[in-house]
């Protein structure tokens, strides 16, 4: 038997198969594959997703776990990552709290930007409820994928 993403996941989020079950791809990664970053900014939020992962992991997984970087307290590779994840967040400034919804939360531009701005209700023509947009969605959409490229291009590794 496979497991499948629920009816409701399957609406909101994208899934490629893995086997027998399902891996949601995560919102940067489908906007590199539409076009919307380019490699390196890709690979920038990428690189900030897997260091804010990293540091954030249980202190309790950490001294039970005996792979690389674990056991015995936080080990180096996750100290590290907690470093290097406070010196990126501390260069993002104020791009930081839409670079870490997008790259290390995983929520989409379309949340970020109603959670920010406010959202309506869109209607198709016959008059039935499609979806909540964010307000002025085309102008507050831009911008933030915008401020979020920029957010990109001031992460170094």
């Amino acid at each position: 038997e496979r497991a499948t993403p629920t009816d409701a996941a399957l609406r909101r989020f994208k899934y490629r198969r893995a086997g027998m079950s399902y891996r949601r791809i995560p919102y940067i990664e489908q906007l590199n594959e539409i076009g919307k970053l380019t490699e390196q900014e890709f690979a920038a939020l990428s690189y900030y997703a897997d260091q804010a992962n990293l540091a954030e992991r249980s202190p309790v997984k950490s001294n039970l776990d005996r792979s690389v970087g674990g056991g015995n307290g936080p080990g180096a590779a996750i100290t590290s990552a907690i470093l290097e994840t406070g010196r990126i967040e501390r260069d993002l400034g104020q791009l930081l709290p839409l670079a870490r919804a997008i790259a290390v939360d995983d929520r989409s531009l379309t949340d970020w930007c109603i959670e920010q701005h406010g959202g309506r209700e869109r209607y198709d023509k016959k008059g039935r409820f499609v979806a909540i947009v964010p307000a002025n969605e085309n102008k507050v959409m831009r911008l933030a994928l915008l401020e979020l490229k920029y957010a990109a291009g001031m992460i170094v590794k």
